[in-house]
């Protein structure tokens, strides 16, 4: 979990345990507040149910927080603490409550909202229906009851974050440091690997394994055709831009962003990664400038069959930074801009030319891209005979620590289909002023206290309006 989302739920835990050291009761409270030195009962309304009362931790929660909450409140898990057991959630009762009901957890972002009404679900959809929301506020309400061990409910496997069934996991060779730098906390070098293939494969899964989450901001990755890359010392290229690294053929197949998952495209989709070919993680570190800090574990868990699919895949970063032209002029964002909006275009084509109309081409996945000055970024399509939008992605409630490549929950034939002609269009809102708390983090982050005007870039605090599709292409 990033470390401001650890931050945020610390501090909301202070607030409702004390965080002082006094004893608690089962309800958060301090004991002698409600007893007195004397053994007295206060005169407030004790709200604490028997330890049976319904919902309870045994029968009815645990299974519901195995389900939705443990792919990262584990022991040694992605969250800052576990919930795995009735003392550990139950401390956490009235947080999780106020979370689910805010929906900031489980987090998911893409939205119906009324600009945006897909045709289309993901996979992988993390909210919760209206009647659990309901139960962890109950639960919390009467005072987190344990329950009955001998009525415990089945407990469900919580999901799994890993790629299943990878077929090899490559990892960098040697390690990248990474420290401030005068104000700059952003460093971006490229890795190479070597998968280890002797002939043409497919891959159907790709899982980017972030060594150091407390630096590593972002991943993309590449396919280096002519492995190019095998010549750079210890298989990294320091400093290496925004891009590949390399001067040769190469494509760019996917990404990691906080939050992200393992990418599998549908069944009969692959991406050819051609015999002897490399691969390159462009890596994004974001120093803590608390010092230098190391990354020696960063790769990829890959999967990958020798049967052609009946779909080959690559992906396109379509806006800023990316293909498409500017509705709108250079990115530029004054200080103190609120509402501030960007827009961008591009025209349905491959290669710089336009799919002949016996091309199947379908969009699979996509993801949206800001940083902190981000607030809102939606991306739709406008058909290039009825001018019909059908939107593919709102994220109105804007989160840097929370992204994904969101993937459509439907057989590649029935995704969603391009043609020559048409118009993707993507509109990013800003707000660079104090009241958009993810910029103040940011800023604090490089000494500065007021907003300053914001321009395209990679730095964090530089900002970005990009949306990444996968495409998935028979007949071409």
């Amino acid at each position: 979990m990033p470390v401001i989302r650890a931050i945020r739920w610390s501090l909301a835990g202070c607030l409702v345990l004390g965080c002082g050291g006094a004893s608690q009761t089962s309800n958060g409270s301090d004991s002698d507040s409600q007893t007195g030195s004397s053994g007295d009962t206060s005169d407030s309304e004790d709200t604490t149910a028997g330890p049976n009362a319904r919902p309870n931790w045994h029968e009815d929660m645990a299974p519901l927080v195995a389900a939705n909450c443990q792919s990262c409140h584990t022991s040694g898990g992605i969250g800052p603490f576990s919930l795995e057991t009735y003392a550990e959630a139950s401390a956490w009762a009235p947080v999780m409550a106020d979370e689910v009901e805010g929906q900031t957890m489980p987090p998911w972002h893409a939205l119906e909202t009324p600009v945006c009404q897909p045709s289309h679900t993901f996979k992988y959809d993390a909210r919760l229906a209206p009647e659990q929301i309901a139960m962890f506020r109950e639960w919390a309400d009467l005072g987190a009851p344990e329950g009955d061990p001998e009525l415990a409910a089945p407990i469900p496997a919580p999901p799994s974050l890993d790629l299943d069934n990878p077929t090899t996991t490559v990892q960098m060779q040697s390690s990248v440091s990474v420290d401030k730098v005068g104000k700059s906390l952003d460093f971006f070098h490229c890795i190479s690997l070597d998968p280890g293939h002797t002939e043409d494969v497919y891959l159907t899964g790709i899982q980017t394994l972030p060594g150091n989450r407390e630096i590593v901001h972002h991943v993309l990755t590449y396919i280096d055709e002519t492995a190019a890359s095998a010549s750079w010392p210890g298989g990294v290229k320091q400093n290496c831009g925004g891009g590949s690294g390399v001067n040769a053929p190469t494509q760019l197949i996917g990404g990691w962003i906080p939050g992200g998952l393992p990418m599998q495209p549908p069944q009969g989709v692959g991406i050819v990664l051609p015999a002897g070919a490399r691969l390159i993680l462009n890596v994004h570190y974001h120093a803590s400038g608390a010092g230098p800090e190391q990354d020696d574990g960063t790769g990829l868990a890959l999967r990958w069959t020798t049967e052609k699919p009946d779909y080959t895949s690559f992906f396109m970063l379509l806006g800023a930074p990316g293909q498409g032209s500017s509705l709108t002029g250079p990115l530029q964002i004054p200080a103190g801009a609120s509402g501030h909006v960007e827009e961008y275009e591009w025209v349905v084509s491959a290669g710089g030319q336009p799919f002949p109309d016996t091309v199947d081409a379908r969009f699979w996945a996509v993801a949206n891209h800001m940083h902190k000055v981000g607030v809102d970024m939606r991306v739709w399509v406008e058909d290039r005979d009825t001018s019909e939008e059908s939107c593919l992605l709102h994220t109105p409630e804007w989160d840097f620590n929370w992204q994904r490549i969101y993937e459509l929950d439907a057989p590649i034939d029935q995704g969603f289909r391009v043609r020559a002609g048409d118009r993707v269009r993507i509109r990013c809102e800003y707000n660079n002023t104090l009241e958009n708390q993810s910029l103040v983090e940011a800023l604090d982050e490089v000494g500065e206290s007021e907003p300053i005007d914001v321009g395209q870039g990679e730095g964090t605090l530089d900002e970005m309006c990009l949306t990444a599709v996968g495409v998935a292409v028979r007949g071409l």
